[in-house]
């Protein structure tokens, strides 16, 4: 976890953000989890498309993070209907 906070750290966020952000990354679905070690490892950054919405664009019409992204997809993968919903509406 300490590999994770100093990352996320280096890449823009806070302690406080990055503790916020690495429970809800570690439990994100298994099938985004490669997404995230290439990412934590090289900045590389898979993309993925659920329900529609593809997490490059999120990322972009969002301005997210990557890892925001993600969590996104996650939460999308999770509860599809909610989670469009509130994309749609912009994210609130």
């Amino acid at each position: 976890m300490d590999q994770i906070k100093n990352i996320l750290i280096s890449r823009g966020y806070t302690e406080k953000q990055a503790l916020a952000v690495i429970p809800e990354l570690l439990k994100m679905d298994d099938s985004l989890q490669q997404g995230l070690q290439c990412w934590l490892g090289n900045e590389e950054e898979m993309d993925y498309t659920v329900e529609g919405f593809k997490l490059s664009e999120l990322k972009q019409k969002f301005d997210m993070t990557y890892p925001a992204a993600l969590l996104t997809i996650d939460w999308l993968i999770k509860e599809p209907e909610r989670a469009m919903r509130s994309i749609n509406r912009g994210i609130k």
